[in-house]
């Protein structure tokens, strides 16, 4: 393999700095619209949480109990992964 001089390295570095930069960019700017979608995806849930709610018919304390309930009740549910299946 040849070796390399001081001055090709150089500028081999400053090539690979200016693709990291654009690169970044590139990478920030794909960032920003992902945010942007996954702010807009929980909009539109909040959305049609709002409108299920007011659909409901029923009061902020009963949803609220409701999803505070269903919580909790998960939580103490073990799961079981795997393995056989137990006998009756």
């Amino acid at each position: 393999m040849a070796r390399m001089t001081k001055e090709s390295l150089e500028a081999k570095i400053i090539k690979a700095e200016e693709k990291v930069a654009s690169t970044g960019k590139i990478y920030n700017a794909a960032c920003e619209e992902l945010q942007e979608l996954r702010n807009k995806m929980a909009a539109i849930e909040n959305e049609a949480l709002v409108e299920a709610f007011v659909r409901s018919n029923k009061t902020l304390e009963e949803a609220l109990a409701f999803l505070a309930s269903d919580v909790k009740e998960e939580s103490h549910t073990a799961k079981r992964r795997g393995g056989r299946k137990r006998k009756a």
